[in-house]
């Protein structure tokens, strides 16, 4: 066998150059003759060897042996895809949960504060109309009638009087005089200032007064020729 490499002649049962040790043969030739008990030199040992390794077929055992580590696997790979698909649909429902409780919670917070908001306007309403009806009767203790006091008063028993009594706030009160025989009426007097002179005086009220008719003696004993008139007039 010549040497692709230096040319040198070899034994055809060489697989390697006694001369350069350059493989004698190609791959595909190289593993053919291993196959079939090619003589393989040794160039730094000196020495040829049969490279040949004939396969060995496997066993029905192994082959076996081998299948069941395959299904157990493919269980095992199985088992481990069912658990992670339980979990993420576990995941996904509690999920969806969480979010359903999250959304009714405000609107049930809404609802009940409506209600209260309803009941506080409500109670708001029924205490201004309580305030008002408070107002109003004040109002109206307030604006109650006022009454005023008329007062008379005579000097002697020269006389009679009337229309004393009570009147209400801006009524007009006419008091009058009645002299007897023998005594003539001078007028009416309010803290000894003459006011009116005539018998029959009216004047409107604004306070509580007190007035004196002053009757006088007549010497010729001669009756009042006065004419009785109504003067009008302010008390107060």
């Amino acid at each position: 066998m010549r040497c692709k490499n230096c040319g040198s002649e070899n034994d055809d049962n060489l697989y390697i150059c006694q001369n350069c040790g350059s493989p004698l043969y190609d791959e595909d030739e190289q593993n053919t003759g291993a196959e079939e008990g090619t003589m393989v030199f040794n160039a730094q040992s000196g020495e040829t060897s049969n490279n040949a390794h004939p396969p060995v077929p496997p066993t029905d055992d192994e082959a076996e042996k081998k299948k069941k580590q395959q299904l157990t696997v493919i269980a095992v790979l199985s088992v481990i895809l069912i658990v992670i698909i339980a979990v993420i649909i576990a995941f996904a429902a509690g999920s969806k949960k969480g979010k359903d409780a999250v959304t009714t919670a405000p609107l049930t917070t809404d609802i009940s504060t409506t209600v209260l908001t309803t009941e506080k306007e409500t109670t708001t309403e029924k205490e201004t109309t309580t305030e008002s009806t408070t107002e109003s009767t004040t109002e109206s203790t307030t604006q109650e009638v006022k009454y005023f006091t008329v007062t008379l008063d005579v000097n002697d028993d020269g006389g009679s009087v009337s229309g004393d009594g009570k009147y209400e706030l801006g009524e007009n009160a006419t008091v009058e005089a009645y002299p007897i025989d023998g005594y003539s009426f001078d007028g009416w007097y309010q803290n000894n200032k003459k006011i009116s002179s005539k018998t029959k005086y009216t004047f409107t009220v604004t306070s509580d007064v007190t007035l004196k008719a002053i009757f006088t003696y007549n010497d010729e004993d001669v009756t009042d020729g006065s004419i009785d008139g109504d003067d009008g007039g302010n008390l107060g």
